[in-house]
Formats: C-alpha cells, structure tokens, sequence
C-alpha cells in the first residue's frame, strides 16, 4: 500500500510543486560594471605588477638582503597592499631616480605599513 501510494500521479504532483515553489530558488543579480571601475582594477593590476617587477630585479633583492629583509615576504606585503597605499608605493617607484634612494624609500614605507599593522590601526599583513 505504501509503494502505491508513492506511485499515485498525486503525489508526484504535490511533490513537483513544492520543489519548483521552494527547492530550486535562487535569485541572480548583476550590475553594470563602469568603465571608471574597470580602468581602477586594470590599473592597480599594473601598479602591482610594475612593483612586483621592481622587487624582482637582483639588485633590488640583494639591497633587500643586505638590510635583512626577505624578499619573498616583501613580495608577499606587496601583494596583501590596498589600491591607495599601492598608489603611493608606486608612485614613489616613478618619481626617485634608480639607486639607493628609491630602496630605502620602499623599504621605509615597508616599515611604515608593518608599524601600522603591529599597532593595529590598519590590516595589511594579516600574518603579524
């Protein structure tokens, strides 16, 4: 008597209505993506990179060495920076002549972020 009943057109009925009136739901949403917005990501894509390439260079990573810090965790802080701080970051990159000036300027906002994140004002480095 019980397979029959779970046979019965009426039963699959009322079980094909409550699946399609509350099992399979789900809403999609989507917005418009601006121009500005897709302009914003593929530059800080570029800012990253050119930053990341910055840290690339040998003389770069040997600088780094001398003074102690590994190069990989500085690449690694690189990749965990906000939009703004990259901004600044890179544009100190584009602004100082190549040398000992422009290592010192990023190991310098390197401290300065690592300081913020230890006194917990920002998030940067979710590791400290």
């Amino acid at each position: 008597m019980k397979i029959a009943l779970l046979r019965s057109p009426l039963i699959h009925s009322l079980a094909l209505f409550l699946l399609m009136a509350f099992g399979w739901h789900s809403q999609a949403s989507a917005d418009m993506v601006g121009t500005a917005d897709l302009l914003a990501s593929n530059q800080v894509q570029q800012q990253r990179a050119d930053v990341q390439t910055f840290l690339a260079r040998d003389e770069v990573r040997q600088q780094l060495m001398a003074r102690g810090v590994d190069a990989d965790a500085a690449s690694e802080r690189i990749a965990a920076l906000s939009a703004s701080e990259l901004a600044t970051l890179h544009g100190q990159i584009d602004e100082l002549p190549v040398g000992e000036g422009l290592l010192e300027t990023v190991l310098f906002l390197l401290v300065i972020f690592m300081l913020l994140d230890i006194a917990g004002i920002t998030d940067i480095f979710p590791g400290l």
